[in-house]
């Protein structure tokens, strides 16, 4: 979180944007093959993604002009790069469940709580660790919701949903649910990928 502006991926792409998006959208749709099937031959007629997003989506939006390293990212404040990769999970996530929910495909985005963990390490904030200590919850506490979105028996319904702390339903920010939106970040995502 929050990683100094000069950490890009060997790509090119804003360190974040690669890791919690990019990275995400590449391998499931390596994977989607295998997903397809074991939805056909699971008993419930179900296989399950779980992206992990976080609040901060809340405060995130795309702007094409910083997915990869640029004057305008170098502009961009990392808390900022930050939020709209996590946006990009949600808004992924969604299209998964729009493109491949009729053929089983459960996609599923989530928050797992403020956790206390290394993920702040970049930032610069007096007291941090004492807020960590005070506020912020254990980081195996964080899994809670993953486990229960990809394991648990109603989750074959989560298809679309977003959950919150701990293992609840919760709305995500609308404007992550735009489908035209959502489209043009996967076709975005292909081109990326089309040729590794």
């Amino acid at each position: 979180m929050a990683p100094p502006i000069e950490q890009v991926t060997a790509q090119g792409y804003d360190l974040q944007f690669g890791t919690n998006f990019l990275g995400h959208y590449y391998l499931t749709t390596l994977l989607l093959p295998a997903l397809l099937a074991g939805a056909k031959s699971s008993a419930d007629g179900k296989a399950r993604v779980v992206n992990t997003s976080s609040m901060a989506h809340i405060a995130g939006a795309l702007d094409y002009n910083t997915f990869k390293d640029s004057p305008k990212r170098k502009k961009s404040s990392t808390m900022n790069l930050y939020n709209q990769s996590k946006f990009a999970n949600i808004v992924f996530s969604n299209e998964l469940a729009r493109r491949f929910g009729d053929q089983g495909i459960v996609s599923t985005a989530l928050h797992p709580g403020i956790l206390s963990s290394d993920l702040q390490r970049h930032m610069k904030i007096p007291g941090l660790e004492l807020i960590k200590s005070m506020f912020l919850y254990p980081t195996p506490q964080g899994a809670l919701t993953q486990l229960y979105a990809g394991t648990s028996a109603e989750g074959i319904e989560f298809n679309g949903k977003y959950l919150i702390p701990w293992a609840r339903i919760g709305t995500a920010a609308a404007a992550t649910n735009d489908p035209q939106q959502a489209r043009q970040l996967w076709e975005w995502a292909e081109e990326q990928v089309a040729n590794i």
